[in-house]
């Protein structure tokens, strides 16, 4: 019986749009040996196996120090840079050819590692402590003032469908932790049902008709301008999520459908802080 070959998911940081074309069209080629890579697209909420990092980049560089991921989620630095940071590194220009035999090599060990830890039944995340820190906040302090600020709404989880199965799903998910979880059917209705509730987390499914995403989530926000609500989109494979339009109605992200529990656990967890 052939084994299926496993997909590997990259986060990109810090490259250029071109660049990040070319990351996306290398590394979709499908191979006869190895594994199987995709890039993250910009605002998917999945966490990523491995991490490629424009190492010329400062901010990409603050960004992976505030991820600061541990062996289970290796990082590939590419270029130089005058920081010593405990990272593999690709000189540029980039060598597309010898970059698969990089990350092969990167999760050989990888896999390794996560099967030690599962034998010792250890939990499979990043160990922060091991990874050195980078020193370096490029956020504005507003923004810090901006969070201490606002209080983070209260008022559950609102999932906007035609269908009620996926709330019964994520009820059933929220049950241990005693959060609510409403269903609207449509844009009016979620807003109604948000002025009376609010929110601390709002999931629309994008295929849901007549249901402009954007639209719908740019009133949630203006809504709950005086306390922190997330919104998130769940997409089809085929959906094109564009980013400038995201970004204007402050989106926090997408998750691709099919979902996982883990992964519905995970991005649940991450708005509303609970715990584990």
């Amino acid at each position: 019986m052939s084994q299926k070959t496993p997909t590997i998911a990259i986060r990109l940081l810090g490259f250029s749009a071109k660049e990040e074309d070319t990351f996306f069209t290398v590394l979709a080629v499908a191979r006869e040996k190895g594994y199987r890579y995709t890039c993250l697209k910009q605002g998917s909420l999945q966490d990523p196996d491995i991490y490629i990092v424009n190492a010329e980049d400062l901010k990409a560089l603050a960004a992976l120090s505030d991820i600061h991921p541990g062996d289970a989620q290796p990082v590939l630095l590419i270029g130089k840079t005058d920081i010593t940071l405990p990272y593999r590194v690709m000189t540029r220009p980039i060598r597309w050819r010898q970059i698969f035999d990089i990350l092969d090599d990167m999760i050989d060990r990888r896999q390794l590692l996560l099967t030690t830890l599962s034998a010792f039944s250890e939990i499979s995340v990043p160990e922060r402590r091991r990874s050195k820190r980078l020193d370096l906040d490029l956020t504005d302090p507003s923004v810090y003032q901006k969070m201490r600020q606002v209080p983070v709404a209260k008022g559950g989880i609102l999932i906007v469908d035609k269908d009620n199965r996926f709330r019964e799903y994520v009820a059933m998910i929220m049950d241990r932790y005693s959060i609510s979880v409403t269903l609207a059917c449509d844009e009016r209705s979620a807003l109604v049902l948000d002025r009376n509730n609010r929110h601390a987390l709002t999931m629309i499914n994008t295929s849901t008709p007549d249901i402009d995403p954007y639209r719908l989530c740019g009133e949630l926000k203006k809504q709950n301008a005086n306390c922190k609500t997330s919104v998130i989109f769940l997409v089809d494979q085929g959906f094109n999520y564009k980013v400038a339009q995201a970004e204007k109605v402050h989106c926090d992200g997408f998750l691709t459908k099919p979902l996982s529990r883990k992964l519905v656990l995970q991005t649940i967890q991450k708005f509303l802080q609970l715990g584990s």
